[in-house]
Formats: structure tokens, C-alpha cells, sequence
């Protein structure tokens, strides 16, 4: 007990300090490669499209929740591909993307930490490509295959260190995104309905490298 008590004393003393350090708002810019796929419905099956390896661009800013615990709220926007290929057709959307994640900031040395976070995140289709037959047919619009909106939650695991950070990321979406409109001009019947497709949903692993001012 005796022993006890002088380290529980050290504790109460290095918390504040520690506290002290925490930056109160943060700013970093990140990019990196994203590995996207579409998981595909097709009647009471489901598979998955190839991949589609893009990037993505994003700036980010983290509040500190409170100056006693190492928990910030990060929100920001970002540029980013996705898509996917199955059987002959390529499916090439663009994306601008905002998230809002928690993330947890574990010190693991004097400028080494370890950075956990979860969230959601909302995009909206900024443009794309839909190959087809050996043509290229517009992604969104009145008679497009994908609807411009698309949420879904976020996982992420990031080291920093000094202010030179590297993240790994996981995105999986929770909206159907393809279009009950969608036509080809060259198949009036609808090009994706020989695949029997009724669900588009998004997956993304992303890695990528970014600084903190």
C-alpha cells in the first residue's frame, strides 16, 4: 500500500501535464491508393466485382473532445475514386467525400503515436464512366447507373510520427447506389439487367501517407 500510493500520486501529476500537450485542433493532408470493389446482388445471390485500384486526396481536421482524454472528433473532405469490373462492364465513379470519425490518439513514445478511429462518412458522385459493349456511357444523370449519394461507415488505423503519419483505412457502404433508371443508349432495355443486378453497395481499402501542420 505504502508503495501504491507514491505512484498513484505520479499519475494524478503526469495526467494534467500530459493533458497539457494535447493539441486542441489539428490540420493534416493525406493521400494514397484505394482498392475499390462494388459487392453486386444478383436475385438472391451476392458476389463481388475485381477490384479497381484509384486514389485518394483528402484534408483533415481533428478537434480534441475534452484536454484530459486523447479523443478527437475528425471531419474534412476528400476526393476519391471507386468502382469496380464485372464481365465486360467497367464502372468508374468519382467521388467527394466527407467523413466524421472518433479517433483515438494512444502515445507510444515521446512523438510516436498510435491512432485508432471509426465513423460515417457521406459522398456525393461528382463524375465517372460506365464502359459497356466498347463504349463509354456517363455514370450519373437522368438515365444514369449509379445514384449520386452514398453513405457508409468507416474504420481506420493510423501511426504518426513527429507530424509524417501513415493510415490504413476500411469503407464499407450501406446505401444501394444503383440507379432503377438506369439505360444504355446502344441496350433500351438496360444493360445491367442481363446480369439480373438489383444492388450496388460500396467497399474501399485505402492506404496512404499524410502530414500535420
Amino acid at each position: 500500500m505504502r508503495r501504491l500510493l507514491p505512484l498513484v500520486a505520479a499519475v494524478l501529476l503526469i495526467a494534467p501535464a500530459a493533458a497539457q500537450e494535447r493539441a486542441k485542433n489539428m490540420l493534416s493532408v493525406r493521400g494514397g491508393a484505394t482498392f475499390a470493389h462494388l459487392q453486386v446482388t444478383l436475385g438472391s445471390l451476392r458476389a463481388a466485382t475485381e477490384t479497381r485500384t484509384g486514389y485518394h486526396i483528402e484534408v483533415a481536421d481533428e478537434v480534441l473532445l475534452h484536454r484530459s482524454l486523447p479523443l478527437y472528433v475528425e471531419t474534412g473532405i476528400g476526393f476519391t475514386s471507386a468502382g469496380g469490373a464485372y464481365r465486360g462492364l467497367a464502372i468508374r465513379p468519382m467521388y467527394l467525400q466527407v467523413p466524421l470519425l472518433l479517433n483515438v490518439r494512444i502515445r507510444l513514445g515521446r512523438r510516436l503515436d498510435l491512432i485508432p478511429a471509426a465513423g460515417a462518412w457521406y459522398a456525393v458522385g461528382l463524375g465517372g464512366k460506365i464502359r459497356s459493349s466498347g463504349a463509354w456511357y456517363d455514370l450519373f444523370g437522368p438515365h444514369g447507373a449509379l445514384r449520386r449519394s452514398d453513405f457508409g461507415i468507416r474504420l481506420a488505423l493510423g501511426v504518426e510520427w513527429r507530424r509524417i503519419q501513415l493510415r490504413a483505412g476500411c469503407d464499407v457502404g450501406c446505401l444501394n447506389t444503383l440507379s432503377e433508371e438506369y439505360t444504355l443508349p446502344s441496350d433500351p432495355d438496360g444493360d445491367l439487367t442481363k446480369f439480373r443486378f438489383d444492388g450496388f453497395r460500396s467497399r474501399n481499402l485505402s492506404v496512404g501517407i499524410g502530414y500535420r501542420f
